[in-house]
């Protein structure tokens, strides 16, 4: 049994059919680059220059027709996207505004490779943010690519956050999420969508610094030093020292300290909490006392598995609360640290999981 309805973009109005309780309606390209995401979408146009070849090859092949399918979502009734943790307003839809559900990546590419042939778009009504999702979600599984990034990606689209750093706008920063929502004795990880949101304020401040740009957190003068469990750690400091100016001087250091300038302190031998932590991602740790030792977190540094992340976690937190709380403070580098001294630091000072 089939009906039709009509589909309103705009001015322009579509002929829609309705098919076993789905309704499809032809339009045409021009008109479908035109909308907007979903507001869980991810960043699809970063996605173009990977996707271009397969679809230059559907159009050699005369498969183009295999492009032409779309998805759309409508809004039937006015609701807002809450915040499921402040209770804030992230974003309004309004009544018949139409938004993209699947087909964001072929937006931009017919956009920088225009076609001129008509979309049979599949439509999805939307009354509140589970519609969304519901409607979102099965386009975007593992088959058709979606992963952790572009969950990220799509989330802070979702969150009006556009971030400056390529990290963040990347999406390429779970593990940190993960660690800096965990706490001690946790088996597991929460959703990302949680992660997300618990961290969001830390994130927006992390991508600020330094306020005068230059090298950042997420892209270090050393290398070695673009570490998600450092990125972990100065989340989960942010979180309990929030607008701390010895915080942010911590992080603007660690980012922009070159290795010649931490080849020098090691040689002086006096380490203030910014080059130890340098000294032990970037391995110089071991040469202490002019030979080869065991480095203080035994190889750890760096590493991104689970039996890792409790000491190096309690490692870099000692580190960054010395800086806070004494930033003169210095380490005699021969004679290093126990690690008797910041065992339980991050317990200590996020408190057990209840």
């Amino acid at each position: 049994m089939t009906n039709t309805q009509t589909l309103t973009i705009g001015q322009n109005s579509y002929p829609a059919i309705q098919v076993a309780g789905h309704t499809f309606a032809n339009i045409p390209v021009s008109e479908f680059i035109t909308l907007p995401p979903a507001p869980v979408q991810r960043n699809s146009h970063m996605r173009v220059n990977k996707m271009k070849p397969i679809f230059d090859k559907a159009y050699a092949a005369n498969q183009g027709s295999t492009l032409t399918e779309v998805a759309l979502g409508v809004v039937v009734s006015d609701f807002d996207d809450i915040d499921p943790e402040t209770g804030a307003v992230l974003g309004s839809y309004k009544a018949g505004e139409v938004s993209i559900i699947d087909g964001a990546t072929r937006k931009h590419y017919w956009i920088k490779y225009p076609q001129a042939h008509d979309l049979t778009a599949k439509i999805h009504y939307l009354r509140n943010m589970d519609d969304v999702r519901y409607a979102y979600y099965p386009y975007n599984s593992k088959e058709s690519v979606e992963n952790t990034a572009q969950l990220l990606q799509g989330l802070a689209r979702r969150y009006q956050w556009q971030p400056r750093q390529p990290m963040f706008a990347n999406g390429g920063y779970k593990t940190a999420l993960d660690w800096a929502t965990s706490r001690p004795g946790d088996k597991g990880y929460a959703e990302v969508e949680r992660s997300f949101n618990f961290n969001f304020d830390e994130l927006k401040t992390l991508d600020t610094l330094p306020k005068n740009g230059g090298a950042s957190i997420t892209k270090p003068v050393i290398k070695a030093l673009k570490s998600q469990p450092i990125l972990a750690a100065c989340l989960v400091a942010l979180k309990y020292y929030p607008n701390n100016v010895r915080l942010f001087q911590f992080i603007d250091e660690l980012a922009s300290i070159s290795m010649e300038d931490l080849r020098i302190a090691v040689a002086c031998g006096d380490l203030n909490a910014v080059q130890v932590i340098a000294a032990e991602w970037t391995g110089l740790s071991k040469t202490r006392a002019n030979g080869i030792k065991p480095s203080w977190l035994n190889d750890m540094a760096g590493s991104t598995n689970f039996a890792s992340k409790e000491p190096q976690l309690d490692f870099l937190l000692y580190w960054i609360i010395e800086y806070i709380q004494n930033p003169g403070k210095k380490l005699d580098f021969d004679r290093g640290v126990k690690p008797t001294y910041w065992t339980e630091t991050w317990k200590d000072l996020v408190g057990d999981v209840e």
